[in-house]
């Protein structure tokens, strides 16, 4: 097992979950200079110094959607060690987000080439989705299958 690393970058994403269980991904752009282009992904981006994830994630969703999110609760976190030469460990927060129509009517997407909603087993079956956020939509799809708490 390697040492651990220092946090490189810290991220807060967005569960955007609509009524019916679906969540609202968006279709990275197609640039080589970011990191996983035309990947389908969750909103959200880096917490600025100073910033608490929370705080990131609603100013993300204003950024890139002019969505204020109402409700908003801690998910999960996650450590990644990404093997780019050198590794790089990255800490990403995610956060559940209820939205309806009338809030998906209202968007206006300022950053990726598109947005979606995806039952959590049609994300899973697309070519291209960031690896971390498809693993945290089916935590949070079927969290009352794996998170139940067990009586002996």
């Amino acid at each position: 097992m390697s040492e651990a690393r220092p946090i490189a970058r810290w991220c807060a994403a967005a569960l955007l979950v609509a009524a019916d269980g679906r969540y609202l991904m968006q279709l990275r752009d197609n640039k080589p200079s970011i990191l996983l282009p035309d990947h389908w992904a969750l909103f959200g981006g880096t917490v600025d110094a100073g910033e608490t994830a929370e705080a990131a994630v609603r100013r993300e969703l204003v950024e890139e959607l002019e969505f204020t999110a109402r409700d908003i609760s801690f998910f999960t976190e996650l450590l990644i060690e990404l093997p780019f030469a050198p590794p790089r460990t990255d800490r990403m927060s995610f956060f559940a987000v209820p939205i309806t129509a009338a809030d998906m009517a209202a968007m206006r997407q300022h950053e990726g080439a598109d947005r979606r909603l995806f039952a959590a087993e049609a994300l899973a079956g697309m070519p291209r989705v960031a690896p971390w956020d498809l693993a945290v939509v089916l935590m949070h799809a079927r969290r009352a299958q794996l998170f139940t708490t067990q009586r002996r």
